[in-house]
């Protein structure tokens, strides 16, 4: 029964732990804190050591072979994704400034659009896409390492972060990379990992916030989600169009967030102290678009999709 409850979820493995531990943290926090070894999994000590991990794993598929296999369509998706959140990321910021607008900050904001779950994108290609699709995937996995969303707030200058801290995070990529490649049976073993440590994460992020600020910013999360798969619409989709001649449906498919972007906050809290303030409101925001548009940007995907078939005809 528990197994059909996490297949009816988007992302339950680090979705529903996380509701879970912030439904503790919120009515009896002192729970959290029995012992050494209880307060060491909730600390943030514990959920950077996760965090490495979880970032070794991610590592650890971006093997030569794949990237090799990237084709010209990958390489469009991800660059005008990229495009996408720096242009967005960067008038966001301008116009409402950190603080951003309807609770949203420009820390959720930049978070929920340079991310993507890759997985939903997969699945979509093995109903909509061809080989070729399946290639591009490669590319567009690289858009889903939290690495990118840090290079973006770099960028525009909203949060500081520094090369060595840059290097900090991308440190257990690289050894993930390193470790994928020198033996394809380790990279499947690390790629097996990832499913039992997500929600192991999911309870350490939960454990750091408090459900009253997640009601407080509910609806904000809602808005965040439909901004999310609406920029798909603004430089991605056209490229998708024009560039790689194709219907647009694979523009639309690499805006969802994964549940790697949950944890974005408390990296980017960890290296610039102004933004932890916003950590744990900016962190619930994001639980809700991963959430949201898992479930929409099928849907959008498959109706754009049949669109483009009545056009045809």
């Amino acid at each position: 029964m528990l197994a059909k409850f996490f297949k009816r979820v988007p992302a339950a493995t680090i979705v529903v732990p996380m509701i879970f531990a912030a439904l503790i943290n919120t009515l009896g926090p002192n729970i959290l804190e029995i012992g050494p070894m209880t307060a060491a999994l909730t600390s943030k000590e514990g959920l950077n050591a996760l965090i490495d991990v979880t970032l070794v794993a991610v590592g650890s598929q971006l093997t030569i072979k794949r990237l090799k296999l990237a084709i010209h369509r990958g390489l469009v998706l991800f660059l005008a994704k990229w495009l996408t959140a720096i242009v967005l990321g960067f008038l966001f910021f301008k116009v409402f400034g950190r603080e951003g607008f309807l609770g949203i900050s420009a820390l959720a904001f930049v978070a929920a659009i340079s991310n993507h779950n890759n997985s939903i994108f997969i699945g979509l290609i093995g109903d909509y896409g061809d080989e070729y699709d399946m290639a591009s995937a490669a590319i567009t996995a690289i858009i889903s390492v939290p690495i990118f969303t840090f290079l973006t707030l770099s960028m525009l200058g909203i949060a500081d972060i520094t090369p060595t801290s840059i290097l900090d995070l991308a440190f257990p990529i690289l050894v993930g990379i390193f470790l994928g490649n020198i033996d394809k049976n380790f990279c499947s073993f690390l790629a097996g990992t990832q499913k039992y440590i997500m929600p192991f994460l999911g309870f350490a992020i939960g454990a750091g916030i408090n459900l009253g600020a997640i009601f407080k910013g509910g609806p904000a999360g809602v808005v965040l989600s439909i901004l999310t798969v609406g920029a798909s619409f603004l430089i991605s989709l056209p490229a998708d169009i024009f560039i790689n001649k194709r219907q647009g449906w694979a523009a639309i498919s690499t805006y969802t967030a994964a549940g790697n972007s949950v944890i974005v906050p408390a990296l980017v809290a960890n290296l610039d102290k102004s933004w932890q303030a916003y950590e744990s409101l900016a962190a619930a925001q994001l639980g809700t678009v991963v959430i949201i548009s898992s479930l929409l940007v099928p849907f959008v995907a498959g109706l754009w999709k049949k669109l483009g078939k009545r056009k045809v005809r």
